[in-house]
């Protein structure tokens, strides 16, 4: 029996006569565990018992952890390997003992410095066999976000920027150092039409029915003695329809 199933002879499992013995080979990983032998007569009967174990490894050494992190975060590295019994581990950087001898490697706040190749070295000291994996990591300054506190430090500087530029609008406008939108403008901004040129330019009218008066001025009467015609700015607006 093996793990309280029957053992059943193949290949590499042979039993001898009278099921006295049982032989394995090559053994494999999966002959690991617990066999039972029973003997037995027409009186009495009694189990053996006796586990097996298969040492292996270490081998599927890997490192898993990031590639690339930010400057001044925490770095976790770990290193799987399989073995039996247990591997025990060693770390190196850039070609120099670290002192690690655990399965994580830990950088508690990254630096340039722990930029370059990791090498996890995993052994078994029943196989006396080693494997290695190598892993790259880089510290690059900044991140690929922004931290929730930097987000809103932009977004107050945006709005305080706004705010003291329409406050110099404003200022501006009522110094009149911005020159005020003349007619024609603000009524292509309100949607108004604009009023013609007769209508916000002066013009002058004939007066033929005028005479001089003391001091230069003009009066209009009934009778003209002066020979040219002369004219007076009576005031602004189109003509009114004679």
């Amino acid at each position: 029996m093996k793990d309280n199933s029957p053992l059943s002879s193949s290949s590499r499992i042979i039993f001898s006569s009278e099921n006295r013995s049982v032989s394995i080979s090559p053994v494999e990983r999966s002959d690991t565990g617990e066999y039972q032998c029973t003997y037995s007569n027409p009186v009495s009967s009694e189990t053996a018992k006796l586990t097996l174990i298969i040492n292996y490894g270490p081998d599927g050494v890997l490192i898993k952890g990031p590639d690339v992190v930010d400057l001044g975060v925490q770095v976790f590295l770990s290193c799987f390997a399989n073995s039996e019994p247990s591997a025990s581990f060693s770390w190196l950087f850039n070609g120099s003992n670290t002192g690690v001898t655990t399965d994580k490697f830990t950088i508690d706040k990254s630096d340039f410095t722990d930029s370059g190749e990791y090498i996890c070295t995993a052994f078994n000291e029943f196989t006396n066999q080693r494997k290695a994996d190598a892993h790259l990591l880089l510290v690059k300054a900044g991140g690929g976000g922004l931290s929730a506190g930097a987000i809103a430090g932009i977004v107050i500087g945006v709005l305080i920027a706004v705010s003291g530029i329409c406050g110099l609008f404003v200022y501006l406008t009522k110094t009149n150092k911005i020159p005020k939108l003349n007619r024609k403008e603000k009524a292509q901004a309100s949607g108004e039409p604009a009023k013609s040129k007769e209508e916000t330019e002066p013009y002058y009218e004939e007066l033929t029915n005028v005479q001089r008066t003391n001091g230069g001025r003009m009066a209009q009467g009934k009778n003209t003695s002066f020979k040219e015609n002369e004219y007076v700015n009576v005031k602004h607006g189109p003509p009114k329809n004679s």
